[in-house]
């Protein structure tokens, strides 16, 4: 009899930003390649994955605005199997989040970090996430372990 291989390790957790959904997307990204390949091994190795309402909101304006509705639907139901598959969780924003947001939002604002990463921060501290898979580099600056290593 077979047995799936099960680590006394807990899994990886990582919270996905809006410019990892972007260039996971969208094939002709620039950074594509690295964050669906990243995507990819982190899935195989049995990671957990966060993105949030925020996040989503921006993704889906983005494909929007710079692609079409046709890309944000089919995104919208990537999101959908990924929640179904137990692969990915939606956090939503609540007003104590909000707050503590707002906390980090001010704390932070010599690095120009928006109030979407603000919330992203939070969930982040709150949640004990491990990483955040993004190009927005500003996270470094404030001890978050960004992914991939990109250097940019």
């Amino acid at each position: 009899m077979l047995m799936k291989y099960t680590s006394m390790i807990d899994p990886k957790s990582i919270f996905v930003d809006t410019s990892a959904w972007i260039e996971h997307i969208l094939k002709k990204e620039l950074h594509h390649k690295e964050v669906y390949n990243y995507l990819v091994k982190e899935v195989r190795e049995g990671s957990k994955f966060y993105t949030s309402d925020y996040i989503l909101d921006e993704t889906y304006t983005r494909l929007l605005t710079n692609q079409s509705i046709k890309d944000a639907k089919n995104f919208k139901e990537h999101i959908k199997i990924a929640q179904e598959q137990n692969n990915l969780t939606l956090l939503f924003t609540n007003q104590v989040t909000f707050y503590k947001a707002w906390e980090y939002f001010e704390k932070f604002s010599e690095h120009k970090l928006s109030f979407t990463d603000a919330t992203i921060i939070t969930f982040v501290k709150d949640l004990k996430i491990n990483e955040v898979l993004t190009l927005d580099q500003g996270f470094k600056n404030i001890g978050l372990t960004v992914k991939p290593d990109l250097n940019l």
